[in-house]
């Protein structure tokens, strides 16, 4: 059986999954090829067609034996507005979709009638997205017929839990979701039993929001929404708690036995704007601050604004935590949803030892969406997920040898074909130079995990501002390391192996001795764990660079120039190479210099 998920509506973050005999073979993001960050409203027809492409070429499968399509937003969980005004968005993307592709007759077609009359109409939302999977079917030159589309919507909340359930290795498990809103939704909480899934839990954005209040304290900080909550989260160690605004974050929400929300008192303009308004309320701000840009200059007003919504977001998480552990007696926690990127709540609740166990889906934010709805819809159709802990987000693409070579030949940078001898890899790293390396399929999710990466020598703490530079990132923002799987209690407090970088920990003194390019300035990092089984060319690398050094652990950030996603094809990898301040690239087989 084969089920493709993928996201509808399309809001930001979008991607499409598939899931083949109980296995998931698949998944990609739109922004790698729009190259638009996060995709804001971007219709996943590129990572459909690649999803296509993909099973043919792996699989020999073609399109018209797809089981079904699953959806990560349910329109039976909409008011009635909401489901008109989202299927009007739909038919508007689709328009847009078509215009900027060559496909003018789509635009002015009988499918976007048929829209049309599904938005006056108010039918079932599944009609729009059975017609853009058949318009990215004609568009790759297959026969396609919407009546035989079977698309089936999952809640969206329930798809990001299940994400986080299916591939945790747990039988059984408490699932927590956090994000901006959902359908209706900002909170859920569910306790899953051999895969029943009971919804035990569920908070209206309207009541409290906690994703939205910490996008837009960090709009008020000087950041994006979608960007904002990630950067808030590394400036927050600079700071301390601000005592006004914690206190009038207090007046704002309130709680007890972990249940927060919003608070009457507040007053009813204050209600009107919510999140704008709370926020401006909270921080005490009219306009948001200007970031310091100059390297060693930090607004002081900023960190101790960023430091006290971390706080507060820490201290409500794990309130909320303690209570579902208490009605479910789960022992296992998992989990999503774009609030779980929160990589320092994620390692207190780690410490707090609520839950015996934790798993964080790799892809928490939006783009998981699409493989939590696939292996929900695959269950529900009488599938069977293949049970055992995700270890590898290695879900995307991949370029055979010759494209590389193609690419490589075309660049006229100065290359040598090295096939898997990365020993001038590591010589270059630990002479100090900072090296891109690409091999093998792309990551799914915000993280690089050795095949999009920038690495290089985390002995040096210059370092940490050598490539914060030459990515055209602030100066203050923490580098991630990755090591041996081995390494963890040499250079973690406490830790469990982590694969997938969406959990901090305590650093030791080993690290902050050893490995100080590491090392945020409170004495964390967010590592990621690498076994030979997951990545063999990446931990060859880590092992020959600890071989030579004594230490298994190296920077690793993502490869992408600021403000782009992760590098995707080779041409994109050569090109970011060539205009950035990188020394030498890896690229699947060919070690890249500069003249």
């Amino acid at each position: 059986m084969l089920v493709i998920g993928f996201n509808w509506p399309n809001f930001h973050d979008n991607a499409v999954a598939a899931i083949l005999d109980g296995k998931l073979v698949y998944a990609s993001e739109e922004e790698r090829y729009t190259r638009n960050k996060h995709s804001p409203y971007e219709l996943p027809a590129n990572a459909l067609e690649h999803c296509f492409r993909f099973l043919k070429s792996n699989y020999g499968i073609s399109p018209d034996h797809v089981d079904a399509y699953a959806t990560n937003f349910d329109p039976k969980y909409y008011g009635v507005k909401s489901r008109a005004w989202h299927s009007f968005s739909q038919a508007s993307l689709l328009k847009d979709y078509a215009l900027r592709n060559d496909m003018a007759s789509l635009a002015y077609s009988s499918t976007m009638r048929a829209i049309t009359r599904s938005v006056t109409s108010r039918l079932d939302f599944a009609l729009s997205a059975k017609l853009f999977i058949k318009e990215v079917l004609l568009h790759m030159g297959y026969a396609a017929n919407e009546r035989e589309i079977r698309v089936i919507p999952v809640r969206h909340h329930l798809a990001h839990a299940a994400s986080a359930y299916y591939f945790s290795g747990f039988r059984d498990a408490a699932a927590i979701v956090v994000d901006g809103q959902g359908e209706t939704d900002s909170t859920t909480a569910w306790s899953v039993r051999n895969g029943i899934f009971e919804n035990v839990f569920e908070q209206s954005w309207g009541s409290l929001s906690m994703g939205y209040l910490y996008e837009y304290v960090s709009k008020y900080l000087g950041f994006s929404r979608l960007e904002g909550p990630g950067k808030a989260m590394g400036l927050a160690p600079y700071g301390k708690d601000d005592t006004k605004m914690m206190k009038r974050l207090e007046t704002a929400i309130g709680g007890s036995d972990g249940l927060y929300k919003i608070k009457k008192s507040l007053s009813l303009p204050l209600q009107d704007r919510m999140y704008g308004g709370i926020a401006e309320y909270v921080t005490g701000l009219k306009t948001p601050i200007k970031p310091e840009t100059s390297p060693g200059k930090l607004s002081r007003t900023a960190c101790d604004y960023a430091h006290t919504m971390q706080s507060f977001f820490e201290a409500v998480l794990l309130s909320f935590a303690e209570r579902i552990k208490s009605e479910t007696g789960q022992s296992n926690l998992v989990l999503s949803g774009g609030s779980a990127l929160n990589a320092k709540a994620n390692m207190e609740l780690h410490y707090s030892k609520t839950f015996s166990n934790m798993f964080v889906f790799p892809a928490a934010n939006d783009s998981g969406g699409p493989i939590g709805a696939a292996a929900y819809a695959y269950s529900e159709l009488g599938g069977s997920i293949k049970s055992g802990r995700l270890n590898s987000v290695y879900l995307g693409d991949s370029y055979s040898e010759e494209e590389v070579k193609a690419s490589v030949m075309k660049s006229k940078l100065k290359s040598e074909k090295v096939g898997d001898d990365i020993s001038g890899v590591i010589s270059a790293i630990e002479k100090g130079l900072v090296v891109g390396f690409y091999n093998g399929r792309s990551e799914l999710g915000p993280r690089a995990l050795g095949n999009r990466s920038i690495v290089a020598d985390p002995r040096n703490r210059d370092n940490w501002g050598k490539v914060n530079a030459i990515k055209g990132r602030e100066w203050w923002r923490p580098l991630a390391p990755s090591l041996l799987d081995s390494s963890m209690k040499k250079y973690f407090v406490d830790p469990v192996n982590h694969e997938f970088m969406v959990m901090m920990f305590h650093t030791t003194k080993s690290a902050s001795e050893n490995a100080p390019a590491i090392n945020h300035v409170d004495m964390t990092a967010r590592p990621q764990t690498v076994t030979r089984k997951a990545n063999k060319l990446w931990y060859g690398l880590i092992k020959g660079f600890e071989s030579d050094t004594g230490e298994g652990i190296v920077v690793n950030t993502s490869f992408n120039n600021a403000g782009e996603p992760l590098v995707e094809t080779p041409d994109q990898a050569l090109r970011s190479f060539a205009s950035s301040g990188l020394d030498a690239l890896y690229l699947q087989g060919w070690l890249i210099t500069k003249r």
